[in-house]
Formats: structure tokens, C-alpha cells, sequence
């Protein structure tokens, strides 16, 4: 049972290191489509490219802060050991404050999409509208969200296992 236990701990962490860089890299470039509307779009455009750079400025904020919280438990290496206590608190606090931050992000994305397929693209030629970042946007947070829910359980039970074999609650490390 421990095996299997660290197994799906180490590959979650993992799991989680790559959602949060690619949510990372997503609001990284997140604008890059959206820049033709600030040039060649309309004032109505211009106003909502505006609108979204704050909503970038924001996710890219969380992101970087959801990268560094990821790197956390690899420093701590919870991808090999069971957690201690620190390590523990870690993983509740690294789930509690990326859900609730991606629960808000998650409420606006479909706004902002509607206010985007709302704009009248017909003045501009050879633009092509997309919404694949915001698509990918709610699917990372979504899955980012699922896998901490998943590792926390984890935790909690090869924290509990930890306990079992008399092993002392506070790690060296963690």
C-alpha cells in the first residue's frame, strides 16, 4: 500500500508542476492574439483590450505565484517522502489558496470570452476570432484544482501512514 501511495503522490506532484507551468505559459502569452485588436480594432475593441490587460496582469500574477507554490513541494520533496507536518500544512494551504484564486479566475473567464465573441469583427480583414486560451484557461484551473484535491487526499492518508509506522511527525526537512 505504500508503494502505491508514494507512486500516485510522486506522479501528482509532478502532475501539478506541469499544470501550473503550462497555466504559467498560457497567461505568459496570453495577450499575443489579442494585440490586432488594439491596433487594427475598433475603440470598442481598443476598450476591451484594455479591460483584458488587467485581467492578464492578474492571472499571470497567480500563475507565477501557482508556479512557485509547485517548485515549494519539490524543494520539499514531497514527491519522494511522505509529509511530515510542515508538509502537510503545505499541501492543505498550497490547495485552500490555488482553489480559491482559480475559482475567481474561473468566474470571470467566460465573461470576458462573451464580451470577446460580442465585438463586431468585420473591420477587421484577415483576423481570425479564437478563444482557445480561454478554453484552456478554465481547463488548466480546472485540472490544477482536481489534482490538488487529489494530493491532498494522498497526503493526508501517507500522513496518516507515516503516524502508523511510528515514524516521528516533523521530518529533517519538512
Amino acid at each position: 500500500m505504500k508503494k502505491y501511495l508514494m507512486k500516485a503522490q510522486s506522479n501528482i506532484v509532478y502532475a501539478i508542476e506541469v499544470v501550473s507551468a503550462a497555466l504559467f505559459v498560457l497567461y505568459l502569452g496570453f495577450m499575443t492574439h489579442y494585440y490586432e485588436l488594439f491596433y487594427d480594432g475598433t475603440s470598442e475593441m481598443f476598450e476591451y483590450y484594455k479591460k483584458l490587460q488587467i485581467f492578464n496582469k492578474e492571472a499571470f500574477n497567480l500563475a507565477i505565484q501557482f508556479l512557485l507554490f509547485a517548485l515549494v513541494l519539490l524543494v520539499f520533496e514531497l514527491h519522494k517522502n511522505r509529509p511530515g507536518l510542515f508538509g502537510l500544512a503545505l499541501v492543505l494551504s498550497m490547495t485552500v489558496f490555488v482553489s480559491v484564486n482559480s475559482f475567481s479566475l474561473i468566474d470571470v473567464i467566460p465573461k470576458y470570452k462573451r464580451g470577446y465573441l460580442a465585438l463586431d469583427f468585420t473591420s477587421m480583414e484577415d483576423y481570425i476570432p479564437s478563444t482557445f486560451v480561454f478554453d484552456a484557461g478554465l481547463l488548466l484551473h480546472y485540472v490544477l484544482i482536481g489534482l490538488l484535491l487529489a494530493f491532498t487526499v494522498i497526503a493526508v492518508a501517507a500522513f496518516i501512514q507515516r503516524l502508523k509506522d511510528g515514524n516521528p511527525i516533523i521530518r529533517k526537512l519538512i
